[in-house]
C-alpha cells in the first residue's frame, strides 16, 4: 500500500474514532472496537514509526484525542505483523507502550477530599466517568494488541512487562473501582496472568517485579505517615508512645496514597495475592508498613479495605514470622476497637460491612497466628476477646437492630467453629441469645435474622455436642439442666416456624418415625 492511501485510511481511522468518543454517554454501551474494515489493508512495517509519532503527537493535547489515538492505534495494530529485528520498529513500540501506560493510569478525580483542603473537589460527572471508563478500555485493548504482536523470543520488545506495565494493569483489577468495568477488569486480568504464568517458570523475575513495585509505587506514597507500632524493620516497637491524631493527618500531601493516588490500594492488593511465603519475608518492611496504615486509616472505606488486604496477606504469610515479629497482637490490638463501630454513633451502611469484614479479619488472623486444630491458651484467649467484647457487647448496644443482630448471628457461628469444642465455655451467655431471638413474637418479619441464628445453632451442635448430650445415667446438673432446658426451647421454636412449610413438615414426621425419643420434642 502506497504512503498516501496509508495515511488516507489513518484519516478515514480518526474520523470514525471521533464521532466514537463523542457518542460516549453514561448507561450506553458502544462497540469496543471502531467499527471499520479498512485497518485490515493498514498491516505492514513500513512508516511504523512514522504512525506512532503521528499518534503521539495527536493524541497529545487532551484525554477526547488521546482516546482518539488510542483507538486509531488499536485499529492499526490489530492485524499488524512487525518485524522486530528492525530498531525503528522495536523503539517505537515500545515508547508507543510506554506513552499508552502513563496516560492509563488513575488520577486523583475519583480520590477523596482532604476533609481540610481550601477549595472542594468537583463531583465527576456520570458522563465523564463513562468517558474514563470508555478511554481505559480503549487503552487496555490498545496493550493487548501490543503483547499479541509475533515477536521472536529472542528479540527484545514491548512484550517483555516492565514495572510500568504491571503497574498499569494492576491498577484496573478490582470491579468495586470506578474506573474499572468488566471489560476492562477482565482485559487487565488476562494479560496478568500471561505474564504471571510467564513467571512462574522465572521466579527470580517475579521477585524483581513485586520488588520494583513495592519501592517505586508503594512505598514513596506511605513515607510521610509512619506509625509508632512499628520498627524499621517492621517489627514490633517496644514500648511506642502514643501518637495523638494530628490535623496533618487529613492533609493529601501526608496521605497521597489516598487523596491523590486511589489506585495504589488496587495495586497493592494485586501484589499482595502474587505473594509467597518466601516473598513475603523477603520483602516484610515494605509490606506490612502501608497494609497496617491503610487498617489503621480513620476512614471506614480503607478500615474495610484494610480488613480484606489482610486477608490476602494472611493465606502466605508464614505463622511463625507473626508471632516472631509480633505483628499478630499488633493487628488483633488494631482490629479489635472496630467490633464496636455500631449504629447510631456508626451510620448502618457503614457499621454492617466493617463489622463483616473486621470479623472475619480477626477469626483468619487467630487461625493464622495457631492453627486450625486443637486448642491453646493464646488461641482461646484471643477468641474469647472477640466474642465477650464484639458478640456480647455489640448485641447488648444494638441488638435492637435486626441487620446488625444478623451479622453478629452469622459471626456467632464462625467463632463458635473456630473455637471448637472450647466453645461450650460460652453457652450460658450464647444460649439466651438464640434462644431470644427463635421465641420473639415478631421473628419471621426479617427471615435472614432466623438465617443465621439457625447457622449459629448449627455450629453450637456440631461443636458443643459432648456437652449437650447427657446418658440416662448420668445424673443432670443445675447448669446441664439449664443448657438441656435452653435447647428444648430454641427446638420448639425452629419448629413452630417450619410448621407451615410442607417439605419441613415431612421432614419432622420422618425423623419423629426414625427415632421416637424426639417425638415428644417435636411436638408443639
Amino acid at each position: 500500500m502506497s504512503t498516501m492511501a496509508k495515511e488516507l485510511n489513518i484519516r478515514s481511522l480518526h474520523e470514525i474514532a471521533k464521532r466514537h468518543v463523542c457518542g460516549i454517554k453514561a448507561g450506553q454501551k458502544l462497540p469496543a472496537i471502531l467499527p471499520t474494515s479498512q485497518d485490515s489493508n493498514l498491516s505492514g512495517d513500513e512508516g511504523f514509526a512514522s504512525i506512532v509519532q503521528g499518534l503521539l503527537t495527536f493524541g497529545a493535547g487532551n484525554s477526547t484525542l488521546t482516546h482518539e489515538a488510542l483507538l486509531v492505534g488499536e485499529a492499526y495494530l490489530r492485524n499488524c505483523v512487525l518485524d522486530w529485528t528492525i530498531p525503528e520498529n522495536r523503539a517505537a513500540a515500545i515508547q508507543l507502550q510506554e506513552w499508552t501506560i502513563g496516560e492509563l493510569l488513575p488520577t486523583d478525580a475519583f480520590a477523596v477530599e482532604a476533609p481540610f483542603a481550601t477549595e472542594p473537589k468537583p463531583v465527576v460527572p456520570a458522563e465523564e466517568i463513562a468517558r474514563i471508563v470508555a478511554f481505559k478500555e480503549a487503552g487496555l485493548r490498545f496493550l493487548s494488541c501490543l503483547q499479541r504482536l509475533r515477536v521472536p523470543s529472542s528479540s527484545p520488545s514491548p512484550d517483555t512487562p516492565t514495572a510500568s506495565l504491571m503497574a498499569c494493569l494492576a491498577s484496573i483489577t478490582n470491579l468495586e473501582d470506578p474506573w474499572t468495568n468488566e471489560e476492562s477488569y477482565h482485559l487487565a486480568r488476562s494479560m496478568l496472568s500471561g505474564y504471571v504464568s510467564n513467571f512462574q517458570k522465572t521466579p527470580k523475575q517475579l521477585d524483581l517485579v513485586v520488588r520494583d513495585l513495592l519501592v517505586n509505587y508503594i512505598k514513596p506514597l506511605f513515607l510521610k505517615h509512619q506509625t509508632p507500632l512499628l520498627t524499621p524493620a517492621a517489627r514490633k516497637a517496644i514500648s511506642p508512645l502514643p501518637r495523638p491524631l494530628a490535623p496533618s493527618d487529613f492533609e493529601s500531601a501526608n496521605k497521597p496514597w489516598k487523596f491523590n493516588s486511589p489506585h495504589i490500594v488496587t495495586i497493592f492488593q494485586w501484589i499482595l495475592s502474587q505473594l509467597s511465603p518466601p516473598l513475603v519475608e523477603a520483602h516484610w518492611p515494605l509490606i506490612i508498613p502501608p497494609l497496617l496504615t491503610i487498617i489503621d486509616d480513620v476512614s471506614v472505606t480503607y478500615k474495610i479495605k484494610g480488613c480484606s488486604l489482610l486477608l490476602l496477606f494472611l493465606k502466605v504469610c508464614p505463622a511463625n514470622l507473626l508471632e516472631r515479629s509480633g505483628l499478630g497482637e499488633i493487628f488483633h490490638d488494631t482490629l479489635m476497637p472496630y467490633l464496636l463501630y455500631l449504629p447510631s454513633l456508626t451510620p448502618e451502611e457503614e457499621s454492617i460491612p466493617l463489622l463483616d469484614a473486621t470479623y472475619d479479619a480477626l477469626i483468619a488472623l487467630t487461625l493464622a497466628r495457631w492453627g486450625t486444630l486443637g486448642t491453646t491458651p493464646s488461641k482461646n484467649e484471643a477468641l474469647d476477646s472477640v466474642f465477650r467484647y464484639g458478640i456480647l457487647k455489640g448485641y447488648a448496644h444494638a441488638g435492637e437492630n435486626v441487620r446488625i443482630a444478623r451479622i453478629l448471628m452469622e459471626k456467632s457461628a464462625d467463632l463458635v467453629n473456630a473455637m471448637g469444642i472450647y466453645c461450650v465455655k460460652h453457652l450460658k451467655d450464647l444460649l439466651p441469645l438464640v434462644s431470644g431471638i427463635l421465641t420473639a413474637p415478631f421473628a419471621t418479619a426479617y427471615p435472614p435474622l432466623l438465617e443465621a441464628v439457625t447457622l449459629t445453632l448449627r455450629a453450637i451442635v456440631s461443636n458443643a455436642w459432648p456437652r449437650i448430650r447427657v446418658d440416662e445415667e448420668d445424673e443432670l446438673t443445675d447448669e446441664l439442666v439449664g443448657v438441656k432446658g435452653s435447647i428444648e426451647d430454641i427446638l420448639h421454636a425452629v419448629v413452630r416456624i417450619l410448621r407451615d412449610d410442607e417439605v419441613a413438615e415431612e421432614g419432622l414426621q420422618m425423623l419423629s418415625k426414625h427415632d421416637s425419643r424426639v417425638d415428644a420434642l417435636l411436638r408443639v
